[in-house]
């Protein structure tokens, strides 16, 4: 990698339209974006004759969910770390392992939990032995980051002098020689890729097979409580000498998995998942506010629906059936039509008119048959609601079954006569049926559908009603029992 390739103008541009995303309505973004090209040919010639200097950070607390000390970069400095990180991370990000689940793309909270899933069944072996696990967190984290660690880091794979100075400059935003502001881009890939030597120690020097990390999160499981003891005092000792860091002395612990485990939002059972009561108070709060802000008329339902989608979304991942049942309800009755609308144009009205009808689809297979009459195919179904092909044939197969749709609707006339013409009893197997057609293209979800639409009209005696036509065919053979 060449220092030249950061402060080229392509890569500002692209920089510039990442750190833009999603904020392109704020004052600080209209105003860069006012002068662009000369803003960013003054960072070209900054960046090219090494007299760049990062503005100072603007401090602010946050206390959701926690209290925290949040540091934001001024605009320029973000297209500058965008510049550097569009270079950096895909270097570095071939070297992490698969269970660092932070800041990566296709990686998340949500991974992470169904990788928890995934392992909690093969060490407790389906459910059937004891499960313990490691959870632990590392004390003040991004207050202790050493600089000169995380140089010498980065050092093993990136030699050119130049790239090296821009990340001192970068990290020096703060004055200080511990520590990295939360906020930045740049921040939290720099305290992904200081962890991730711990990563490697977990898993090629110890030899820990189930292990996930979030950050500074992390947690092993495994069938020995004893072995799990061990690895946390080796854990804490390599951090202590190798990263200048150390594990949370009240936060790391060995637990039993049936007593809970408290990850990432969640509270991890055996057989099931809850969310963490700071979560939901947290949600109540916010759904309060929104409530008297749409009561005073300063939103309209179409932002409140959006904000409750992506709770809705997030709880799903754990059992809240009745919980988000009930939430549903509990929107209906406060959030009511009325003229608060406030959707100013006809494309914003149309799509908040379908997230309206979408929202009252309780069950999937509701939003199947919601999402089949509006004309989407098998495959577009299943990757709009994210399941299995086989899934959505389940739910129209259930639809056909409780007459909410039509067989009709799902097949053509020409599949559905060959299939009525090879079905002789309604007590006879799939696979008796198909192997009498020798249509290829006819799967065993399309004798299904038939076999369901005739059980949901007829109470059947041991025969079909078939047409004329195939009565005839058909009239010397027996049907069998």
């Amino acid at each position: 990698m060449f220092y030249y390739q950061i402060y080229d103008i392509k890569n500002l541009v692209l920089a510039f339209k990442k750190a833009k995303k999603g904020k392109t309505k704020r004052r600080y973004v209209k105003r860069f974006q006012r002068n662009l090209r000369e803003n960013l040919l003054k960072l070209r010639e900054e960046l090219k004759n090494q007299t760049y200097e990062p503005c100072s950070l603007k401090t602010f607390l946050l206390r959701d969910p926690k209290t925290r000390k949040i540091s934001k970069s001024a605009f320029r400095d973000r297209v500058i770390h965008w510049a550097l990180c569009n270079f950096i991370v895909p270097i570095f990000e071939k070297s992490f392992i698969y269970d660092s689940h932070a800041n990566q793309v296709g990686k998340g909270t949500l991974k992470a939990i169904e990788r928890f899933d995934k392992f909690k069944r093969k060490v407790s072996k389906n459910n059937t032995k004891k499960c313990f696990v490691l959870k632990a967190d590392i004390k003040h984290y991004f207050e202790k980051i050493d600089h000169d660690i995380l140089i010498k880091i980065i050092i093993r794979k990136i030699k050119d002098r130049k790239v090296i100075w821009l990340i001192k400059r970068i990290l020096s935003a703060n004055n200080r020689t511990k520590g990295m502001p939360l906020g930045n881009l740049t921040s939290q890939f720099f305290a992904n890729l200081y962890l991730n030597e711990l990563d490697i120690y977990v898993k090629h020097k110890l030899k820990a097979k189930y292990y996930i990390r979030y950050v500074d999160d992390f947690v092993i499981l495994h069938e020995s409580k004893e072995q799990l003891e061990e690895w946390k005092n080796k854990i804490d000792k390599f951090l202590k000498e190798k990263l200048k860091i150390e594990l949370h002395p009240s936060k790391s612990n060995v637990l039993r998995l049936n007593g809970g485990i408290n990850f990432l939002g969640f509270r991890i059972f055996y057989y099931h998942k809850l969310l963490r009561k700071s979560n939901l108070k947290n949600f109540d709060r916010k759904f309060n506010k929104l409530r008297i802000f749409f009561d005073e008329g300063i939103i309209g339902r179409e932002k409140a629906l959006g904000f409750l989608e992506g709770w809705l979304a997030y709880c799903s991942h754990a059992n809240t059936h009745k919980y988000r049942k009930h939430l549903m309800k509990d929107f209906y009755r406060n959030f009511s039509h009325g003229n608060k609308l406030l959707v100013h144009n006809k494309r914003n009205y149309a799509n908040y008119i379908k997230k309206i009808k979408r929202s009252e689809l309780e069950f999937s297979t509701q939003k199947t048959l919601f999402n089949y009459k509006n004309g989407l195919g098998i495959k577009e179904i299943a990757l709009r609601q994210g399941i299995k092909e086989a899934t959505v044939w389940g739910h129209l197969i259930n639809l056909i079954e409780h007459k909410q749709l039509s067989v009709w609707q799902v097949l053509s006339k020409e599949k559905i006569y060959k299939i009525l013409n090879k079905i002789y009893s309604h007590k006879e197997r799939l696979r008796d049926i198909k192997k009498r057609l020798s249509d290829d293209k006819i799967t065993y979800d399309d004798i299904a559908c038939v076999m369901v639409s005739i059980k949901s009209k007829r109470k059947w005696k041991g025969t079909i009603r078939r047409t004329p036509r195939s009565l005839e065919q058909n009239k010397a053979r027996p049907a069998t029992k």
